[in-house]
């Protein structure tokens, strides 16, 4: 009997020997995953906007308007910052704000400091959408004051401290971890003696893509891509393709183009109907383009002095004129091979091709056959080309969305993929705004792709919908679209408005030199505002092309 309680202790205390040594794995682990970390002054923050005045000691933003400065990551858990801030003029409705625990565009707390109250609230998701958590009435921050402010973030406890005396308590589980920033409301301030302790929570790995970066390998190096629509009734000359190409001076009296730099680096060749009106998307825009159509988008490309050839031409002008040897990066589209069509045309001597087959494996393999012909006939237009100045990159699936109910239009995408890369060449995509299959889009086989905001195009929509866009793009891997509704920019206030908040969400949501870009204009509005003599005009033009050049900062809610 004793032996048998002796086995038993000794089983007991070999279990509880093991439990102690898991404990102090566990404990071991977890000390290891986080590592302290500590800042200064203003050395490491990324100032958005040109105009911040950096000291020592001192970040300032000079004027009463909107700007943001960034400090952190997201694996930033636990953190206790100091600073001193002077609102040195409020604008109407101004604030210094805070953002904290910020992961992505507004997944964020906010500590605001405004002249009659300090409140800490949380944005979920959009810029608009975001609840007061608690507020400190009656307690604020006059303009022309100093004041020492202290937040301490601790797990799910937040704590706001006014010249060392605590005026806010606040409890949250939802943002656990990321960095900082300072955003200028409609103010001009300036803060001073930052400091910040905290930890960096190794384990915290976010689930995001990120953006598809600008000049990546996978699409061939593309940074920023124009489309260039070659519908029915335009035909691009040199003159039209030059201001793309090159970012040319405004004109003098004598009317002479004075090339200054390069612009856009990549172009995509597209239309959506041709001169009958048949439609090369979808059937909601016209009758479904057959092979006749089909060839004469072909024909219409490689016409021997427009199209093409004025963009070769053009590259070669604006090469002679800086001195380099660039060459313009080139996709062209392919057309949608509707499954409403049943007398496509012969491609091969077999006979017409008819996707509509109710045979589904039939039907994708006549719909293949035609992209194939496709893919073949303007490769072997341009391998007779010849031309110079420009590189054919790849293709572009002008369908907007993945019509899932058509049996067999994911294979067909697949496998057109399949064949663009066998032949060596990238596959690319832009839909629109939250489409079916945007984010299944490398299931698709595409190398990457462009996510329209479509804001432009609809009243209803708010800046909102570039926070929507962006926090999309970033869980997909995706990169965005620029889009102008042509003169009507220039005419109408609001249009021009929303124009520009392109640009702005562009550099506020950090798209401008991190995700490669799309630019939808209509059809040659850009370059009719660099030839305008309309000071509005002009200035678009040139808008985009600082945005292009990263040197645009105007941010997101400049009015």
């Amino acid at each position: 009997m004793e032996k048998v309680v002796e086995e038993k202790l000794l089983r007991w205390w070999i279990s509880l020997l093991k439990l102690v040594v898991v404990a102090i794995m566990l404990l071991t682990s977890i000390v290891s995953a986080n590592e302290a970390f500590e800042f200064q002054g203003f050395d490491a923050w990324y100032l958005q906007q040109k105009d911040w005045v950096k000291t020592d000691n001192t970040l300032s933003w000079p004027h009463v308007s909107w700007a943001e400065a960034r400090l952190g990551e997201f694996q930033w858990t636990d953190y206790d910052l100091t600073f001193t801030v002077v609102p040195e003029e409020y604008g109407k409705d101004g604030e210094v704000r805070l953002y904290f625990r910020q992961t992505k565009p507004f997944h964020t707390y906010g500590l605001h400091i405004r002249e009659d109250v300090i409140f800490v609230s949380r944005f979920d998701s959009t810029v608009e959408n975001y609840r007061i958590l608690e507020q400190a009435d009656g307690v604020g921050v006059k303009q022309g004051e100093e004041a020492k402010i202290r937040l301490v973030c601790k797990e799910s406890d937040f704590y706001v401290y006014l010249n060392d005396e605590l005026i806010l308590e606040i409890y949250s589980i939802k943002y656990k971890s990321g960095g900082i920033a300072f955003w200028a409301e409609n103010t001009k301030f300036t803060v001073k003696d930052f400091s910040i302790t905290g930890v960096r929570d190794e384990t915290k790995v976010s689930t995001d893509m990120g953006f598809f970066p600008q000049n990546d390998p996978r699409s061939g190096g593309v940074n920023h891509m124009m489309l260039i629509y070659n519908n029915s009734g335009y035909n691009w000359m040199m003159i039209d393709a030059l201001p793309y190409v090159s970012y040319i001076a405004p004109l003098m009296g004598n009317y002479e183009l004075k090339v200054e730099d390069y612009f856009f680096d990549t172009f995509l060749f597209l239309a959506l109907t041709a001169p009958d009106g048949h439609a090369f998307d979808s059937p909601s825009r016209g009758t479904p383009a057959k092979k006749e159509q089909w060839q004469w988008f072909i024909d219409k490309i490689f016409h021997e002095n427009n199209q093409l050839s004025a963009f070769e031409k053009a590259y070669e002008f604006t090469n002679d004129a800086l001195g380099g040897d660039v060459k313009g990066k080139i996709f062209i589209m392919i057309p949608n091979p509707m499954v409403e069509i049943k007398d496509f045309g012969d491609v091969d001597g077999t006979g017409s091709l008819n996707f509509s087959w109710k045979d589904a494996e039939k039907a994708k393999e006549h719909r293949f056959k035609a992209v194939k012909w496709y893919i073949d006939e303007v490769l072997a237009r341009w391998e007779a080309a010849n031309y110079q100045n420009l590189e054919l990159l790849g293709f572009y699936w002008v369908e907007e969305w993945i019509h899932y109910s058509n049996p067999g239009e994911l294979e067909l995408i697949q496998m057109t993929s399949d064949y663009i890369h066998e032949l060596g060449y990238k596959h690319t995509w832009i839909p629109y705004f939250t489409s079916s299959g945007h984010n299944r889009w490398e299931e698709a086989g595409f190398d990457f792709i462009m996510h329209q905001p479509n804001h432009m195009f609809r009243a209803d929509s708010t800046i909102d919908r570039f926070v929507h866009t962006t926090n999309h793009a970033l869980k997909y891997g995706q990169g965005l679209e620029i889009e102008a509704e042509g003169n009507s920019v220039t005419r109408d206030p609001v249009k021009r408005k929303k124009f520009l908040d392109y640009l702005r969400a562009g550099v506020t949501l950090n798209w401008q030199k991190e995700a490669v870009h799309g630019y939808y204009q209509g059809v040659n509005y850009f370059g009719s505002c660099a030839i305008s003599d309309d000071p509005k005009a002009r200035e678009i033009y040139d808008l985009v092309y600082q945005y292009v050049k990263g040197i645009f900062d105007e941010p997101l809610g400049t009015k």
